[in-house]
């Protein structure tokens, strides 16, 4: 979890907050995103690109790329082709050089003309006395996320329908920087396109804490340790569960029945399986003299 007090409006550490949101913190099989769709989309290459010399990492994802994989989700919801995704990813999740980034800002100040618009002629500036081929170690999402801490407001991310690699960043702070510089034509203009909205602070504020209101309270968490073990017994048997049940107490899980079918062909088996069980319901249906449904009901207590 990142504690937001640590980095909210404290400018010194934005260097140290974008390596923080870079660390590999999640199993893929922790977070709440169905795991088989989390492969599936590594196989249409939708995904952040993994490095593939750190293999320890391999199954493990960044606080960016848990942000990037809930995008692609919302996405896909949408109905949004993997050829946009792809494309959307190419501007926002991979990492630009010094020569990519001069084109790009080039390309902006042909939109805005004269306009004032002083972060972009800084910036330009600094980036010409750079080596053109220098590769920066973030990307345009982790901007955005460190701006969402930084400020701790509200933003979503605006991508055009009729082509992903038109993207809008908006939130109170930004349209105030659009109105001050004189580009709010630009806003406008987007805004005649259909689009859609990633509300991309929600999906920050998974991994955000604040231990100034309380040590151990969390704005939200993207799975408890309850959750995620409920998680594992669904995957481990979801091939033959018929039903389950979650008991809850004062808000947490305490019991979860778990009701499996399996093929039981002699009745030694079945004598196997009453010897064995601790604390377990056997439910045998007969049909014609012969076992046709045998049904093994565990009790897990968490």
């Amino acid at each position: 979890m990142i504690n937001v007090t640590d980095y909210f409006y404290v400018l010194e550490k934005a260097p140290d907050l974008v390596d923080k949101i870079q660390e590999k913190v999640f199993l893929k099989t922790e977070i709440d995103v169905v795991y088989s769709d989390i492969k599936n989309w590594e196989r249409f290459n939708l995904l952040s690109e993994y490095d593939e010399s750190k293999k320890g990492n391999w199954n493990k994802i960044s606080y960016s790329e848990y942000v990037w994989i809930r995008i692609v989700e919302q996405l896909k919801d949408f109905g949004c082709s993997n050829e946009d995704i792809i494309l959307l990813k190419k501007y926002l999740v991979s990492k630009y050089k010094v020569n990519d980034y001069l084109v790009l800002l080039s390309e902006i100040k042909k939109i805005i003309g004269n306009k004032n618009f002083e972060v972009y002629d800084q910036f330009y500036t600094e980036l010409s006395e750079s080596d053109p081929e220098k590769e920066f170690n973030f990307n345009m999402l982790d901007i955005l996320i460190v701006n969402v801490i930084y400020y701790g407001e509200q933003l979503s991310l605006f991508i055009r329908k009729d082509d992903s690699s038109f993207f809008l960043p908006f939130s109170s702070t930004m349209l105030k920087e659009y109105s001050n510089s004189g580009v709010t034509s630009l806003v406008d203009d987007f805004l005649n396109f259909p689009f859609y909205n990633i509300p991309l602070s929600n999906y920050v504020s998974k991994f955000l804490s604040n231990k100034k209101e309380s040590e151990n309270v969390f704005f939200t968490m993207i799975l408890s340790e309850q959750e995620s073990k409920l998680l594992k017994i669904i995957r481990k048997n979801f091939e033959k569960i018929k039903q389950l049940k979650v008991k809850y107490k004062t808000g947490n899980i305490e019991l979860v029945e778990v009701t499996t079918i399996k093929k039981v062909a002699l009745e030694s088996k079945i004598i196997n399986h009453i010897k064995k069980a601790d604390y377990k319901k056997i439910t045998i249906d007969i049909a014609n003299g012969n076992i046709v449904n045998f049904e093994d009901t565990e009790k897990i207590k968490l």
